[in-house]
C-alpha cells in the first residue's frame, strides 16, 4: 500500500498583523525548542506551551508538526543565503579568491552556531526528505552562483565549473554537518581540512587549460 502524503503546506500566509506575529513567535520558539530536545522530542503540545498559545493555534498555522520544521528550516535558508555575498566577488581576477572562500566557510559556520534551531535543523535535514529537497534545492543554486562567477574570473562558459561548484557544494554541506557533531577542536580541524581540500581544488581548475588539460589528464 503507499504511503500517504503528508501534509506539509503552512495554512494560508495571515494577513493581520497580529496573526503574523503569532505565527513568527511559533517559528521561534520552534527553533529554540529543537535546540534543546531536538527534532524527537518536539511536538506540537511543547511547542504551543512554549510560545505561550493554545494548541488548536498551532494547527491554525501548521497542520502537523513537520510542517513547522520545514517553514522554519525555509526560513533559515532564506536567512543564510544572506551569508554569501561575497560569492561575487570571486568574478573578479584582482580578488584574493582564497581568503574569499576562506571568509565564506567561516561565515556559514560561524552562522549556523549562532542561528537559533540552526544546529538541530542541519542534523534532520539528510533524514527527512522534505528538508532534504530544500537543502537540495539551496546547495543548487548557490552552486550555479559560485559557477557562474568562477567561470566569469576564468573567461570560460558558466558550464566548464558547473561539477566543481557542485562538488564544493556537496562536500562543504557534508563535513560542515559532521563538524556540528564534533567536539570542539576536532571540528575546527574539520572545518581547517574542509579548506584545504576546496582552495586545492578551485585552484587547480583555474590553472587548467580551457577545454581539458592538467585534470582532464590526471
Amino acid at each position: 500500500m503507499a504511503k500517504a502524503a503528508i501534509d506539509l503546506a503552512p495554512r494560508r500566509e495571515p494577513e493581520q498583523e497580529r496573526a503574523r506575529q503569532t505565527r513568527q513567535r511559533l517559528l521561534e520558539a520552534a527553533a529554540a525548542l529543537l535546540a534543546e530536545v531536538g527534532v524527537e522530542g518536539f511536538n506540537t503540545n511543547l511547542l504551543a506551551e512554549r510560545a505561550g498559545v493554545r494548541v488548536r493555534s498551532v494547527y491554525r498555522y501548521f497542520p502537523n508538526k513537520l510542517a513547522v520544521i520545514v517553514a522554519l528550516a525555509e526560513a533559515m535558508v532564506a536567512e543564510w543565503g544572506a551569508w554569501f555575498d561575497e560569492v561575487d566577488d570571486l568574478a573578479d581576477p584582482r580578488s584574493d579568491w582564497r581568503a574569499i572562500w576562506g571568509r565564506l566557510i567561516d561565515a556559514y559556520v560561524r552562522g549556523i552556531r549562532a542561528l537559533p534551531g540552526g544546529t538541530a535543523v542541519r542534523r534532520v535535514m539528510h533524514a527527512v526528505p522534505e528538508l532534504r529537497a530544500i537543502d537540495q534545492r539551496d546547495n543548487a543554486d548557490l552552486a550555479r552562483r559560485v559557477a557562474h562567477n568562477l567561470a566569469r574570473r576564468a573567461a570560460r562558459p558558466d558550464a566548464s565549473a558547473a561539477v566543481l561548484s557542485r562538488v564544493l557544494l556537496e562536500t562543504a554541506a557534508s563535513v560542515i554537518d559532521l563538524s556540528l557533531s564534533l567536539p570542539a577542536e576536532e571540528s575546527r580541524e574539520a572545518v581547517e581540512q574542509l579548506k584545504r581540500m576546496h582552495l586545492a581544488a578551485i585552484g587547480l581548475w583555474l590553472a587548467d587549460e580551457p577545454g581539458g588539460g592538467s585534470l582532464a589528464r590526471a
